[in-house]
């Protein structure tokens, strides 16, 4: 029975491991730059760059901005902007219910939630500022973050007019604000709030294969059907379920009857 189970797991593993290898080879063919930096809320660029197996050119990795992360973007070349100073743990946020690393810059205070030493954060905050690839810029915000943004960081978004940007809304954000979002990009809000913000769960809700080449969000009925047939993480996820329930109706005399 366990050997059973321990090679149905292996089997399983390695059809999604394949499929996994295959997305990311599709997508690094049709995204015709791979020198991009993603400028990110929290770690959703991140998820994007281990995605596709590519170095992190952005210092937005492992960490969180929120209320004044439209300051920091506005502010990106400032030479200022990469220096960091530590400040108390009464910073956190009680959300999250852990101790983390907190610091700020002068336009922004960075949660640096991935961290257990705010040196080491600091460290490579500095040094990944230097690989912004200004030239290939792109910008991500999410506006259900932790509910901490308002109507009027919207209109100051829209007023940004950022290129090269995605904002992800949910029906939370249509209850302050009903107005047209700067690429704006509707996500159905997941009830486990950690899972709606990393790339793994927004990928099917627009197609970024085409918002790295062009710049602008957008989805197809073509980049639907690859999504569920090729990139969906979820995909995964719903299958392991499936696998998983089948086995629990398996018994030791079902098997050895056959």
């Amino acid at each position: 029975m366990n050997l059973y189970f321990k090679k149905s797991r292996e089997i399983l593993k390695n059809i999604l491991y394949a499929r996994r290898l295959l997305a990311r080879y599709y997508s690094l063919k049709r995204i015709q730059n791979h020198e991009f930096s993603i400028i990110s809320d929290n770690c959703w660029g991140r998820e994007l760059y281990r995605f596709l197996e590519l170095p992190c050119c952005t210092p937005t990795v492992g960490m969180g901005i929120e209320k004044d992360y439209l300051d920091f973007i506005e502010n990106l070349n400032s030479e200022s902007a990469h220096e960091v100073k530590e400040l108390g743990e009464n910073h956190c946020e009680a959300i999250t219910g852990t101790i983390y690393p907190v610091g700020r810059t002068p336009y922004a205070k960075i949660h640096f939630l991935h961290y257990k030493k705010f040196d080491l954060a600091q460290r490579l905050f500095r040094m990944r500022f230097k690989k912004i690839n200004t030239k290939n810029l792109y910008y991500k915000i999410d506006f259900d973050y932790y509910s901490c943004r308002k109507k009027e960081d919207i209109e100051r978004w829209n007023k940004m007019n950022l290129p090269n940007s995605v904002a992800f809304y949910s029906d939370d954000t249509l209850k302050f604000y009903s107005g047209r979002i700067h690429h704006g990009v509707y996500i159905k809000k997941k009830n486990i709030a950690e899972n709606n913000y990393i790339f793994g769960y927004t990928q099917k809700y627009f197609d970024y294969i085409t918002w790295l080449n062009t710049g602008i969000p957008n989805q197809t009925l073509q980049y639907r059907v690859l999504n569920f047939i090729l990139l969906d993480d979820g995909f995964n996820l719903g299958f392991i379920k499936f696998i998983k329930s089948i086995l629990k109706h398996i018994t030791p005399k079902s098997l050895k009857a056959n």
